[in-house]
């Protein structure tokens, strides 16, 4: 997300103000092509009074780049579909004046291409029409003042006039034929004339900031009733200093870890073995440098309370040492041997047995050091020197005086780095600014022929996708000083392919792999990548071997999915047309072609938003093919799986982990919940989770992902300095990350366009090592829907107001469970509402500031008297609010919706806000909202008219649904009843019934009840709703009885998780709403992750709900589930 109140990027379209001439208003001068935009100006300031001279001419010079075969409105004054209005017009190319008071049209269309001039002239009575300074025609009309709102090529949903516009100008006073004649002699010289843009250019940076740039007043910081928390060491690492990873390679572990200013031996020294570092800190790498330090016990844990303002900010204005030794491995010797570093922040000096080796700048590139010369057998000793971001900022700490300050500053200009732990709105400023060897460090040995980066690229060349075409690319090189026939392999599954190269020495080559040349490349019957819900992610492992003389010199293995992407996406087209396209990239590449324009010249205005444009020539390639039936979607973009349309759900992953802990334990339970959460896309916000484990899983999962690099809000944030460093960090991204089948887009930039140095140089860049998935400069706005809301706001206009289109970001508050936010709170500062929740990201002001959502809680249900009164309430509201947001897009898929995305679903740390879970894998309601809403085959009620739907997101018809609607009153009287049966259209939303709840709600709250069963009578889905005609209303539901649900449980395991039933049976007379699951130890511990078929769960009386809960059975020492709800009283009940 960007900046708080994000300002747009003002466009002045036109903005003509009156001539000295008493009500004279021109020349404008416009160029408008067909997907461009009209041009608006309210002639005078919004408030200017209508337009009333008795007398006036109106007139223009006009040169269409087309002839509409029908009306089109060139430009002229008033709203052009009703009441008072003067337009200059044409009919199949006949010019003429469409006013309220009738038509005039010449006889004849317009006589040759170019220049004309058009000139209407009325003298209170008559208008006379004239063309190229001849009398055409004329009429007798009764006219009225017209509204001082100028407008060019008007869009009336009909056909727009395309081509030039010069001098066109409304005068007072009639004109007469000898005036009008003289004006038309003078045909205008285009070449001398500033046309204003109905379709702009994507305009460049004009502003920026830098953060806070001075320490904020003391008296806005932080406080807590409670003292910082005492620090808690963590068993130091164990284990060797080199661990066999795979055939000759090691990862290098046992590190040390030394703030450089209380270091005084130079490299040289500290990398020679046998250096005495024993009083440096035993370093957790991969990690962080606050990571050490907090699991040595140097500090307490940053995520509790507001322990983050015990770690001085110095952390991040120092330099660090890092050190390992280790014996060389036997089986290394005689080969070449490198040093990998696979991630460091910020730069590094690298030094290895006393001798300088090499650097790295920028934290996502890899250095890779040739050490062949340097390792020794026996002991060897590498000391790595780290530097911090060059521009740490200032921490802006909030509180609920202070506010949420800037999001990120001045270390944006050093990206590629983590730039938001500068501070964003959802993550405080992280005290070394993720300093340190983040990922980790390995040792690999090989012979003569290494291999680079291969590549794996899929096609599917029938519609049937009965054949996957596989093409294989592998660097080889030549590292010896004479030439050498490498014999390179590549092998997956039952197939395996090899062929010779030949190198010189030093030389680099690719051996390619393709299915012309080896048929067994063209896989029948394949087993395909799909997106989460369409069908199973399933992945090959390749390996690649080159070999010299029959002697192995270099493996290397690698998983890649089966899986072509493609894109319906609206392009501008040479003739200035906005086309909606099928645009296959794969098949571009293939064919040696590029095929959009995403430069800034390229990405154009038009209407809904803005549009890159496809390439001189491209819209005739092979690759490219027009779309017909998708206008509503126009221009945004729809991405299809394997020729299937993704309907996009999903959400946003600032940081998986504020302090980078990364490792892949860590993080599976959060892509495990998004899968069961039914999403299928994330986004790595910013490229701020880019590292093997985040894809690796999202391959897994099935959760595609659109890919960020490291710039954030145009005309907000500042841009990086170093451009070069910036390509470098992305080419090394793209080259390892291409072959992850997850990656569907790659974006430039966090809402907005990179300058154009970035912006072109990723374009190019990307072409050139991925050439198969879609660049998009901004991550919003170009074929894609504007950001936000992020606050609050009535579920209602998730349908009819926000996020249409493709929407990236919308979001809403999201308090976490109660037990997740005790855990994150100290006692004394839990309630009242406190500078700790603030902290937490409880916004006071900013893009999510809480107030709406204070406000709606207080009127819908009282306000909080206490943090478990206040969390009820919070989740009542959350799952309401999450759901409508997906529902709202299926109530208009694939007619004006393809894609919506949460901001965000994953908090960095313990979070209030926008999340669906917590940072320890805790799921509040907004979870179960956005799982509910997101279910493959989902009945919903739509919302403002109640109309009750079916979405089937499958590909199939399923037939013989019975759709049932059952309207009660608090007190369980029915108040409406509907049945129908129909059949559920594959990837569409199809109609079931109306219901008629107007006059039901007037009377107060009523509960709905939706279901959606086979013809067996088996439930697909349910739903259910708590409507009210008015927010005080909603203060009925305090007064529902407390309900003891009964229940019962069985347990089974399943290798290493425990799968407990619970059934959950309501047989009192009230309805029980929200009612909460959480699985218990006996000693109070919460085990956690746990994934649940469903919570929060209502129901009505006599209802049997089963839920199916799975959890690690290594954390469940003495499990029950406990209850509670709404209005549902605490209960426990024993897991067996």
């Amino acid at each position: 997300m960007g900046r708080n109140g994000a300002s747009a990027i003002i466009l002045a379209l036109l903005a003509t103000t009156a001539t000295a001439r008493a009500q004279s208003y021109g020349p404008i001068n416009a160029e408008l092509p067909a997907g461009g935009e009209a041009l608006k100006s309210a002639i005078g300031g919004a408030d200017a009074a209508p337009i009333a001279a008795r007398e006036w001419t109106l007139s223009a010079w006009i040169e269409p780049s087309t002839i509409a075969a029908g009306p089109v409105l060139i430009g002229g004054f008033g709203d052009p579909l009703a009441g008072p209005r003067r337009y200059l017009s044409l009919d199949g190319g006949r010019p003429g004046l469409v006013t309220e008071g009738g038509t005039l049209s010449a006889s004849r269309p317009l006589p040759a291409r170019g220049w004309h001039h058009i000139a209407v002239s009325f003298d209170g009575t008559t208008a006379h029409l004239y063309l190229d300074g001849r009398p055409v025609a004329q009429r007798a009309m009764t006219l009225a003042p017209v509204p001082a709102t100028a407008m060019l090529a008007p869009r009336t949903g009909t056909a727009v006039f395309a081509g030039r516009v010069a001098a066109f100008t409304l005068d007072a006073g009639a004109a007469d034929a000898r005036a009008i004649k003289a004006a038309a002699s003078r045909t205008p010289d285009p070449a001398l004339i500033a046309f204003k843009q109905g379709s702009p250019r994507w305009p460049g940076q004009i502003q920026q900031m830098y953060g806070q740039i001075t320490p904020q007043d003391a008296a806005t910081r932080p406080a807590s009733k409670t003292p910082f928390g005492a620090p808690v060491a963590r068993p130091e690492p164990a284990g060797p200093a080199i661990v066999a990873t795979g055939p000759g390679t090691w990862d290098v572990a046992r590190w040390r870890l030394a703030e450089a200013p209380r270091v005084s031996a130079p490299g040289a020294s500290l990398s020679r073995p046998g250096f005495d570092a024993r009083t440096w800190y035993e370093a957790t790498v991969p990690g962080t440098v606050l990571t050490t330090l907090v699991d040595r016990g140097v500090y307490p844990d940053p995520a509790h309370g507001l322990n983050n303002l015990a770690i001085p900010e110095g952390l991040a204005r120092q330099d660090y040492w890092y050190r390992s030794e280790f014996d060389a491995p036997a089986e290394a010797a005689g080969k070449r041997q490198f040093l990998t570093f696979n991630g460091i922040n910020y730069a590094a000096e690298i030094w290895v047995n006393g001798q300088r080796i090499g650097t790295m700048k920028g934290a996502f590139i890899r250095g890779r050091f040739d050490v062949t010369d340097k390792l020794v057998p026996g002991r060897n000793a590498i000391a790595v020197k780290v530097s911090p971001p060059p521009h740490p900022g200032v921490a802006h700490e909030e509180s609920l005086t202070a506010g949420v300050g800037e999001n990120g500053g001045a270390m944006m200009l050093d990206g590629p780095t983590f730039g938001a732990t500068e501070g964003w709105d959802w993550i405080p400023s992280i005290r070394d600014r993720n300093t340190g060897l983040w990922q980790g460090v390995t040792l690999s040995a090989n012979g003569d022929a290494t291999l680079g980066d291969p590549q794996v690229v899929t096609s599917l060349p029938r519609a049937d996708n009965s054949i996957a075409e596989i093409e294989i690319t592998a660097p080889v090189t030549n590292m010896s000083d004479a030439p050498v026939t490498a014999t390179v392999r590549a092998s997956f599954d039952d197939v395996t392919v090899e062929k010779q190269v030949t190198l010189a020495p030093g030389q680099t080559n690719q051996a390619v792999f393709r299915p012309a040349e080896f048929a067994q490349l063209a896989v029948r019957n394949p087993k395909l990548w799909w997106p989460n819900g369409y069908g199973d992610p399933a992945l090959h492992t390749l390996t690649l071997t080159a070999s010299i003389a029959g002697q192995t010199s270099d493996t290397r293995q690698l998983r890649f999915g089966m899986r072509q992407v493609t894109y319906d996406i609206s392009l501008m087209d040479q003739k200035g047309e906005l086309e909606r396209v099928g645009v296959d990239l794969t098949k571009a590449r293939a064919l040696g072609q590029q095929i959009v324009d995403g430069s800034h010249e390229g990405i154009r205005k038009v209407t809904g938003g803005w549009a890159a444009s496809l390439l001189p020539g491209a819209e005739n390639s092979a690759a490219v093919h027009r779309i017909a039936g998708e206008d509503g979607l126009s221009p945004h973009l729809v991405i299809r799986v394997n020729g299937v349309r993704i309907a996009a759900r999903g959400g946003n992953i600032g940081m998986d982990d504020f302090m980078k802990r990364v490792d892949r334990a860590r993080l599976e339970p959060f892509f495990r919940l998004h899968q069961d959460a039914h999403l299928n896309i994330i986004r790595n916000w910013v490229g701020q989770n880019t590292e093997d484990a985040f894809y690796d899983l999202a391959d897994e999962y099935g959760l595609m992902v659109l890919n960020d690099f490291w710039e954030s809000t145009q005309d907000y944030n500042v841009e990086a300095q170093d451009p070069e460093l910036f390509l470098k960090n992305a080419a090394d991204v793209v080259k390892r990350y291409r072959n992850h089948p997850s990656i569907v887009v790659w974006f430039g930039r966090n809402e907005g366009v990179p300058q154009p140095i970035l912006n072109e140089g990723l374009q190019a860049l990307i072409h050139e090592q991925d050439g198969t998935r879609l660049y998009m400069g901004s991550s919003n706005r170009v074929n894609l829907q504007n950001s936000g809301p992020y606050n609050w706001r009535p579920p209602v206009e998730y349908f009819t107001e926000h996020a249409r289109g493709f929407s990236v970001e919308s979001g809403t508050p999201s308090l976490p469970t109660l037990e997740a936010w005790k855990r994150a709170i100290p006692a004394p500062d839990r309630w009242p509402i406190s500078d700790t929740w603030a902290y937490h990201d409880w916004h006071q002001t900013g893009n999510g500031a809480v107030t709406s959502y204070m406000n709606a809680l207080a009127a819908r249900f009282g306000p909080g008297t206490s943090l478990e009164d206040f969390e009820r309430k919070a989740q009542m509201m959350q799952y309401e609010s999450y759901r409508a947001i997906f529902e709202g897009m299926n109530a208009g898929l694939w007619t004006v919706n393809s894609g919506r995305m949460l901001w965000m679903t994953q908090p960095a740390w313990p979070s209030s806000t926008w999340q669906i879970f917590s940072s320890d894998y805790d799921t509040q309601a907004s979870f179960y909202g956005v799982k509910k809403a997101s279910e493959p085959l989902h009945v919903q009620m739509n919302l403002p008219d109640y109309k009750v739907i079916l979405v089937n997101n499958r590909s199939g018809d399923l037939s013989g649904v019975r759709v049932r609607a059952k309207v009660v009153s608090l007190d369980n009287r029915l108040l409406a009843e509907k049945e129908v049966s129909i059949t559920a259209k594959g990837e569409a939303a199809s109609p079931a019934f109306t219901l008629d709840l107007a006059p039901i709600l007037a009377s107060g709250v009523a509960l709905v009840r939706l279901e959606a069963a086979d013809a067996a009578g088996t439930l697909l889905s349910t739903n259910f709703y708590w409507q009210a005609g008015n927010d005080a209303q909603f203060r009925a539901l305090n007064s529902l009885a407390p309900v003891t649900l009964a229940s019962s449980a069985v347990s089974r395991i399943e290798g290493d998780e425990t799968v407990s039933t619970v059934t959950l049976i309501n047989d009192s007379a009230t309805p029980a709403i929200e009612a909460k699951l959480t699985v218990m130890n006996a000693d109070g511990t919460q085990i956690l992750p746990a994934y649940f078929t469903d919570n929060y769960v209502s129901l009505l009386p006599g209802e049997t709900r089963t839920v199916e809960i799975r959890y690690p059975t290594a954390k469940a020492a003495t499990p029950s589930v406990t209850l509670r709800g709404w209005n549902v009283t605490g209960t426990s009940k024993r897991l067996n």
